[in-house]
């Protein structure tokens, strides 16, 4: 894949990692807007394509590279960057765009101007949180782009723990791994016991089912 990286602030540091794991192969352009970064970035990843820019001259890039690119990332630090950037490659049929948000209010604004995928990095604190303080339910995550969920639970009652065997045998969309107290881990919704977490995953619709059960 031919990938083009605008931003080079934290969250595009981590963003150009991930992209060298998941496509070593692949063809990483990074855009900055300042020489210092530039010099930086082109020391940590020298696997990468550096070019320094001036604010205003990036969508012209994306225009005149618009046809080899196959993914867009804004990962700058405004968040009105981001979208006026995923804009211009929507604009010049990218097959790809993503940004990576730094307020999470803005999500919908995003979301609204059909950004094709919207990254959080917020969203982990709630998650964390959650298990943390060993919360009674908690969705952990909603795969992007499709209607699937993963969500954690903890098996406080008997009753609970037969309706959700229940479940688990009439549902053809639901799995589970199940973690007791002392940490074992089983597949097995008939081997879980009181106290435990049951990790399930399966579509939207049910998974948020088997939550409102539990929240009871």
């Amino acid at each position: 894949m031919r990938t083009l990286l605008i931003g080079g602030g934290h969250s595009a540091y981590f963003a150009a990692n991930a992209i060298r794991e998941i496509d070593p192969n692949g063809k990483l352009i990074i855009i900055e807007f300042t020489s210092e970064r530039v010099d930086v970035l082109s020391k940590m990843f020298p696997f990468a394509e550096l070019i320094q820019l001036e604010i205003d001259e990036v969508e012209e890039y994306i225009k005149g590279n618009g046809s080899i690119l196959d993914a867009v990332i804004t990962a700058t630090e405004s968040d009105s960057l981001n979208l006026r950037y995923c804009k211009v490659a929507k604009e010049n049929a990218i097959p790809l765009t993503i940004s990576v948000i730094n307020n999470p209010l803005n999500t919908e604004i995003l979301l609204n101007e059909g950004i094709t995928y919207i990254i959080n990095p917020y969203n982990l604190i709630p998650r964390e949180l959650s298990e943390i303080f060993d919360a009674g339910t908690n969705v952990l995550y909603k795969f992007q782009g499709t209607e699937i969920s993963m969500a954690s639970i903890k098996i406080s009652d008997e009753q609970f723990l037969l309706q959700l065997r229940r479940e688990m045998a009439q549902s053809r969309d639901l799995s589970a791994i199940f973690v007791s107290k002392s940490g074992e881990i089983t597949s097995s919704v008939e081997e879980v016991g009181l106290g435990g977490r049951a990790y399930i995953i399966g579509s939207e619709k049910t998974v948020e089912k088997v939550l409102r059960i539990a929240r009871r």
